[in-house]
């Protein structure tokens, strides 16, 4: 598929133009009664920018519309993302702890917009800027969590050869590793780096465990082109398991912040 589904996004851009002509609107009053700029709404209203969580919560405030426009924001994040992972998208939001190990790419929810780019881009050659403009502005929504009102831990086990590969350019690639060192040292965020000497357990795939307060725990694994939601009692025991024996392969946090430095450092050299 070579363009995003824009479904629910033609709908935001139809309903936010709907009530701000009731409302007797110009582009550039909207943009002074929601805090935005008047190139900001004209381009949700034609649909070349993608409306985050913010300026759907301001359009119900302005426009007197609970719900409409949140609804409809959350329809346009799952859009962007394969029908196998948008399920997993509400998961984030709700988990009080969030798991993972990576071996392919920094995790979405610590990803800058420059590597979320490259990264999109090079997996989706023939989409059209706009396409891969909704996939890096969904994964940055998803980020939002992290400054909630109450964030979930987040604890990463990541390999050394994620940290060592340039995606982009080295300066995409340096401004990456410093958001992994600076989330590193953040309360409620662990990182740990599975380094290139050690065996382990995770070879099969990434992982990622939610947990919730009133609800059981939920895993995610993904393969090339398609995911599963693990949901299974002795499944997700499992996967727990490998988890932990993933993390017990791991340099401690410590001595992998120091690691990352050194890679970051070594960037620079180049």
């Amino acid at each position: 598929m070579s363009e995003v589904k824009t479904t629910s996004l033609a709908a935001f851009a139809s309903q936010s133009r709907a009530w701000r002509q009731q409302m007797g609107w110009t582009q550039v009053e909207a943009g002074e009664k929601l805090g935005y700029s008047a190139s900001l709404v004209s381009g949700i209203e034609t649909m070349d920018k993608t409306p985050t969580a913010d300026f759907a919560q301001r359009c119900d405030k302005a426009f007197n519309s609970p719900g409409t426009f949140e609804t409809l924001q959350e329809l346009v994040g799952r859009e962007a993302y394969p029908a196998f992972f948008a399920p997993v998208v509400p998961f984030e939001r709700e988990a009080v702890r969030i798991h993972g190990w990576e071996l392919g790419a920094i995790p979405g929810l610590l990803q800058t917009e420059g590597y979320a780019r490259a990264l999109i881009r090079v997996s989706r050659a023939i989409d059209s800027d706009s396409a891969i403009d909704r996939l890096v502005a969904a994964r940055m929504e998803r980020q939002t969590i992290l400054t909630s009102e109450n964030p979930p831990l987040l604890w990463y086990v990541i390999d050394e050869g994620v940290l060592r590969h340039v995606i982009g350019d080295a300066a995409t690639m340096g401004a990456q590793l410093d958001k992994v060192i600076e989330a590193a040292g953040t309360p409620g965020i662990v990182i740990q780096v599975l380094p290139f000497t050690a065996d382990h357990a995770g070879t099969d795939g990434p992982i990622s465990i939610y947990e919730f307060t009133m609800a059981p725990t939920v895993c995610y694994t993904e393969c090339y082109s398609g995911g599963r939601i693990v949901e299974a009692h002795g499944e997700v025991a499992d996967l727990m398991t490998v988890m932990s024996l993933i993390r017990a392969s791991a340099l401690p946090p410590r001595e992998s912040r120091e690691l990352i430095r050194q890679i970051r450092s070594q960037i620079d050299d180049q």
